[in-house]
């Protein structure tokens, strides 16, 4: 037989992902391709909405303190502060868990996440160095409308707009953003920031360097008045969800290669610039939120491709409410050691801990880190 051209073989044998997308991940081999119609997806992100409130508000009762035993003015005071961390966790879960799926779509790793290209150490570096630097009088500035805002909160995300400046002109190669390029600029990047930030921690006094450590593990608990903060954070956050479920369809295009994506009519620069400076924004003001915590940009995307497979239209928003949940529900487990046992540990260390086994248990069952990503 004739064999057919490469025009001809490519449309023939290349289906994009917006018409029908394989179940993928684990546990659903052998089964036939399923399609995503507009019923299936409206349910599923109405589901996953549908949880993350509940657990949002069964958050709310859950702490060192029953909020049922106070009344008055102190309940009122007690159920602020909890509606903060729960709202902070939530965004914070969901910024790292899409710009996880979305590094991992846009270099093709499936151990990338958003700390991976050095953006989350040029952060952290910004904080400390603005909590180092700034009088203790202008840490917090108050906003006319309420609330405050941690200024050297807005020196890290600063540091980190520069850092994608930076890693983004270095990753180019022939105009062209070059993915093994920016993985190894990214890794350098990491390497020096972290070289940065144990010698400013070095050189803090010793009741700084106890706070920086301890902010440096990752947490959302903070007694001052977080509103003007969070309000500026949910802002940025949203803008860089919506420009991801608008880039879902770029994202599976994406799978097949450049090459094919391109043919299919795909802007693939243009794409992978967008991606890549929405996702360091998003990793960027995490950091400047929370503290650097690890592992959320990694389990939350892998879990949502293991149990609905790879389509990035269910991928993105999924991942969305399922980093909200995964982060707060952690940050309660938290609240749930006693103070004299854990000392107020912070989420990072449970994220850490949640993150670590379930990588190896990828890799020793071989199943999930595949499909969908490579």
């Amino acid at each position: 037989d004739a064999p057919a051209t490469h025009g001809q073989d490519a449309h023939a044998t290349v289906r994009p992902p917006n018409v029908s997308v394989s179940s993928g991940g684990g546990g659903r081999r052998g089964r036939g391709p399923v399609t995503l119609t507009a019923r299936r997806y409206v349910v599923v992100v109405l589901v996953a909405a549908a949880a993350w409130l509940v657990v949002a508000a069964a958050a709310l009762t859950i702490g060192p303190v029953n909020i049922f035993g106070v009344g008055g003015a102190v309940q009122r005071q007690m159920l602020d502060g909890r509606i903060g961390e729960v709202v902070t966790a939530s965004l914070v879960g969901a910024a790292l868990a899409v710009s996880g799926a979305a590094f991992q779509a846009l270099l093709r790793n499936p151990l990338a996440d958003p700390y991976i290209l050095g953006v989350s150490g040029g952060a952290s570096l910004g904080v400390i160095l603005g909590t180092l630097v700034l009088p203790p009088a202008w840490l917090y500035l108050r906003l006319p409308l309420g609330g405050t805002v941690s200024l050297p909160g807005v020196c890290g995300f600063l540091m980190a707009l520069a850092v994608i400046a930076v890693v983004y002109l270095i990753a180019q190669r022939r105009g062209r953003l070059d993915p093994y390029r920016l993985i190894l600029t990214g890794v350098v990047a990491s390497a020096f920031f972290s070289a940065a930030i144990m010698l400013a921690v070095a050189l803090a006094g010793d009741r700084l360097r106890n706070e920086l450590i301890f902010w440096l593990m990752g947490g959302l608990g903070s007694p001052r008045d977080q509103r003007g903060e969070l309000a500026v954070a949910a802002v940025v956050v949203m803008a860089g969800l919506a420009v991801f479920v608008w880039q879902a369809r770029g994202f599976n295009l994406l799978a097949f290669g450049e090459d094919v994506a391109a043919s299919l009519g795909l802007d693939v620069q243009r794409h992978r610039r967008t991606a890549f400076v929405v996702a360091s924004l998003l990793a960027g003001i995490s950091v400047s939120l929370a503290g650097p915590i690890g592992f959320v940009g990694l389990i939350v995307p892998h879990l949502v491709r293991m149990a609905f497979g790879s389509d990035h239209r269910l991928l993105v928003p999924l991942s969305v409410f399922g980093g909200a949940v995964f982060l707060t529900v952690a940050h309660r487990l938290v609240l749930l050691v006693p103070y004299e046992v854990g000392g107020g540990l912070p989420v990072g260390i449970v994220t850490a801990m949640c993150g670590v086994p379930f990588f190896v248990l990828l890799l020793v069952c071989g199943r999930g880190i595949r499909g969908g990503v490579l």
